[in-house]
């Protein structure tokens, strides 16, 4: 069966997301972080795209950018070819790194555009890896990052500026944009962790004493980490009965 078009934007602005085969872990340590934002920085001048914010997630990427003089095919197959080479080098390996093609989706107007920008931003905080957005290292935002070479101002689509685009950007944000739904299990050390960050707690157990809203909280945060209602009941010592029950209210 034939691959089905892409729509393309009528404004040239893009979220795109640019993921691992299989899920697999695509940034390993701080050298491969590095590494893909060097080649980023050069493909970027090639091609000449806007870069407004990027999120570097372990096994994914998010971008929010305006398409260059080339085909934005184009711009993410030098991306890839070039970091491929180099991961597989180092790690000795053979074959595909990423999923075969990039994920992406249109941001057709300046409210679009805000939206988008403060998901990705959102992303290392609701994955539980920090409790504010700009605690994460490997997360990029013009207009707050500081000497960031690879951003491009975004001024004309909004007017936040400042410590207004700061607060908006760290509201908690709803919305699912290109969501990588993974099924892959978290071990117990991973989602304690994100329990721990995401609830306030030091201790997992301590969840199920609290007051039934403080509780119900809680766990509506913790599952919003990715968190399975399975491993949560025996990490808290809740029933599933109960953690199913807030899921539908």
């Amino acid at each position: 069966m034939s691959r089905m078009a892409r729509v393309k934007s009528c404004t040239g602005l893009y979220h795109v997301m640019l993921r691992g085969a299989d899920r697999r872990i695509i940034f390993s340590d701080d050298e491969d972080n590095r590494r893909f934002l060097e080649i980023l920085q050069r493909v970027k001048q090639e091609s000449l795209i806007k870069l407004f914010a990027y999120c570097l997630m372990g096994n994914h990427v998010h971008l929010l950018l305006r398409e260059g003089e080339e085909p934005l095919g184009m711009t993410f197959k030098r991306i890839g070819v070039s970091y491929v080479y180099y991961y597989n080098w180092k790690y000795q390996l053979h074959g595909h790194l990423f999923q075969d093609r990039y994920r992406s989706e249109q941001v057709e107007d300046d409210a679009y555009f805000l939206e988008v920008l403060r998901y990705i931003c959102q992303n290392p905080v609701k994955a539980g890896l920090c409790a504010k957005p700009f605690e994460y290292p490997w997360l990029g935002c013009s207009g707050i990052t500081e000497c960031d070479a690879l951003l491009d101002g975004f001024g004309n689509l909004t007017d936040l500026k400042g410590d207004a685009l700061l607060r908006f950007v760290s509201e908690r944000c709803d919305m699912d944009h290109l969501e990588d739904n993974g099924t892959k299990r978290l071990t117990d050390r991973e989602a304690t962790e994100r329990l721990r960050m995401a609830c306030g707690c030091s201790n997992t157990q301590d969840i199920g004493g609290w007051a039934a809203e403080k509780r119900d909280t809680a766990l509506r945060k913790a599952l919003g980490t990715g968190v399975s209602i399975r491993q949560l009941s025996r990490l808290t010592g809740i029933s599933k009965a109960i953690i199913e029950r807030i899921t539908k209210i």
